[in-house]
């Protein structure tokens, strides 16, 4: 049944409040998806945050999308590979065009696209509706609604609805990284977690405790995690790595599969996948390593997420390794009164002054949280 425009109007006020709330990812992904499915109806459902250096999907809601069979089926076949209406493809006009019908890029003909011959077709579902979620050139996150099979395609007030929510969402995914974090739990002993899995089967056959753990902080652990009901940032990781064995382009070979995540804890941590060598009677096992992002990785990110440029990213990178504004100058090929003038950016973004806050604030806060006053 068609929603009115003053029920629409209503979910996006809504929603533009919550991103606005100072919520966690987590809470703030459920909570819009609740909104909007009063405002625009649908039978499948996936609201997702991402890592915007690697652009691997991080966390998701999903609903009528196949269960844990479909989430296999969607990293192994169709997440990273091209796709007509892929995130892939949208990210180079997600500027101009955030939010696009499977129709209209398919020009009625959706089996042209990958996602709806491999995945939702299957279902049983048909239209779709697909937007991503970016503050400027960074995407945060993504959204897809897929009505099923004899039901109409999403009107123009719908898509006009999705195309005012996706900024904020962006917005809000990308401020859900700089809230604050909580202290590390005791007992830490700094021991990465480890992951064996059976790619062929997406079966975890061999983990270790802190393994385990350090997925525990990403997000509730379901009763079948192991045999293959595995948490969206494993599941990122592990179709990279599938990606990356078939690889098309020199991009796809020079990839690491390797991303970037907030746990529920309130720090950082990466995983990392690879694919061990086969031997005779042994075939190859992918393994997964988990632990705690080094200092780099979180400068860059929480850099990113206050929205400093290139330029400027690269002065914090070294002012975070004690450079001079004389060195920064001959390393960047800039005066000192430039780099001056970026510093004073980058603290007005940040909200700070001096350095030593830059580097608190970018750095310390977020590598050691537990010695945070």
């Amino acid at each position: 049944m068609p929603t009115s425009a003053t029920q629409e109007d209503r979910a996006f006020a809504e929603v533009k409040r919550l991103c606005t709330a100072g919520l966690g990812e987590a809470t703030l992904l459920r909570e819009v998806l609740e909104r909007v499915r009063q405002a625009v109806p649908a039978e499948a459902y996936c609201f997702s945050a991402t890592d915007p250096a690697s652009g691997l999907m991080t966390r998701a809601f999903v609903e009528g999308m196949g269960g844990e069979e479909g989430a296999r089926v969607f990293f192994e076949r169709v997440y990273l590979e091209e796709d007509v209406n892929g995130f892939h493809v949208m990210s180079r006009r997600w500027v101009d065009r955030p939010v696009a019908l499977l129709s209209e890029v398919t020009g009625g003909k959706l089996e042209r696209s990958l996602r709806y011959r491999e995945h939702t077709g299957p279902l049983g579902l048909h239209y779709e509706l697909r937007g991503v979620c970016s503050v400027g050139k960074e995407r945060w996150g993504g959204i897809d609604l897929t009505r099923e099979r004899g039901r109409p395609d999403f009107d123009d007030r719908e898509v006009a609805l999705l195309r005012r929510l996706a900024p904020h969402l962006g917005a809000g995914l990308r401020a859900a990284v700089l809230l604050s974090q909580d202290a590390l739990e005791a007992g830490e002993n700094g021991v990465p977690g480890v992951l064996v899995l059976d790619h062929r089967r997406w079966s975890v056959s061999h983990y270790n405790a802190p393994a385990e753990r350090l997925l525990g902080e990403l997000e509730e652990l379901s009763p079948g995690w192991q045999e293959g009901d595995l948490p969206p940032a494993l599941s990122s990781v592990v179709g990279a790595v599938l990606r990356a064995l078939k690889y098309e382009t020199e991009r796809d070979q020079a990839s690491v599969p390797r991303l970037c995540v907030k746990a529920r804890s309130g720090r950082w941590l990466t995983l990392q996948g690879t694919l061990t060598e086969a031997r005779p009677g042994h075939p190859s096992e992918m393994m997964i390593i988990i632990e705690p992002a080094g200092p780099r990785e979180i400068t860059w990110i929480k850099a990113t997420a206050y929205g400093l440029s290139s330029r400027e990213k690269e002065v914090v990178e070294l002012v975070v390794r004690g450079a001079s504004t004389r060195q920064i100058a001959t390393r960047l090929y800039i005066s000192e009164y430039t780099v001056q003038d970026h510093l004073s950016n980058i603290f007005d973004k940040v909200g700070i002054r001096g350095r030593k806050a830059l580097v608190r604030r970018l750095f310390y806060d977020n590598l050691y949280p537990s010695l945070r006053p």
